[in-house]
Parts: C-alpha cells; structure tokens; sequence
C-alpha cells in the first residue's frame, strides 16, 4: 500500500513547518529537510556544507514513508521547479498521489518571522530570504502533481484539483 505526497513550498519564514506540525495525524510522517540537516551539520560548520548527504537522508526517509503507507509531508522550500524535480524524480515509490502545499505569505511576514530566528541555525540573511521569496515559480499540474493546495496567509487553503 503505497502513501500519499504532499511537498510543501515557500519562502523560509512562511510558515511551512507549523502548518504541517498542525496538520499531521498516526498515518503521516513529517520530513523535514531543516531537521535531517542541523542533525548532520555542527553548529562550526557551514550550512550547506553536507548538503549532498541532508538530501540523500531526505529522499530515504519520504521513500520509508511512502513504502510504508504514510502520507508524507516532505517540507522544504522547493521554490522552484527544478528543485521539486529534483526530489520528485528521486521518488522510487509509486505514490498513490503526488500533491503540493505552497504557503504563501508576504515577503514583511516572512522577514518579521525569520528576525525572531535571529541567533538560531534557522535564520536567513534578510537579502538572500527576499532573494529567494523573489525567485519562486508557482507549482503547475505540469510538474504531476494531483491537487495544489495553496495555504493564504490569513490560514484558508485553496484546493486546485489537475484537469
């Protein structure tokens, strides 16, 4: 029995992991790339300096999830559409669907947000978080996705389902 995808999106600060940290249930695993990566990178080293090895981790643990049953929520920023191929031709497991989660919420937010990580592993730089909100590229049915759920900053979803 195969689980379901759910890829969340946004800008860091948008507030992808609380969303999923509200949303999961016993049949769902939350897979965060944050985590996997401030448990394989010491507080010395640079943030991406073991990236190749937090991805790999990554794509293990949504799999397990996957090939176990559970709807997993793989939570990344996946701002653009070459990153989320990266992950989704990384997927081995047939999943019975392949959704996405895009948080949105406006670039103020999203800085006020990442100030209060000021001192943390999870702080952006305020230039390159406004460079990364300014780079993303909305999700598209194009990408395989069943449904695009897009979570407004006031909390409402809108479900957009393919065809």
């Amino acid at each position: 029995m195969a689980g379901k995808l759910f890829m969340l999106m946004g800008a860091p600060g948008s507030g992808k992991s609380t969303w999923v940290q509200n949303h999961l249930d016993l049949n769902s695993l939350w897979v965060s790339r944050d985590n996997i990566r401030f448990k394989l990178v010491n507080e010395n080293e640079k943030y991406f300096s073991k990236e190749t090895q937090v991805f790999e981790e990554y794509v293990k643990q949504i799999n397990w999830g996957l090939s176990n049953g559970y709807t997993v929520f793989a939570d990344a920023t996946h701002l653009n559409r070459k990153s989320r191929y990266k992950l989704l031709r990384r997927i081995i497991v047939p999943a019975d669907e392949i959704n996405i989660i895009w948080v949105k919420t406006n670039l103020p937010v999203a800085l006020d947000r990442n100030e209060n990580r000021k001192g943390t592993r999870a702080y952006v730089p305020p230039n390159q978080l406004s460079n990364m909100y300014y780079a993303i590229e909305a999700p598209s049915f194009k990408e395989g996705y069943k449904y695009i759920y897009i979570v407004e900053e006031d909390g409402k979803v809108k479900c957009y389902k393919e065809g």
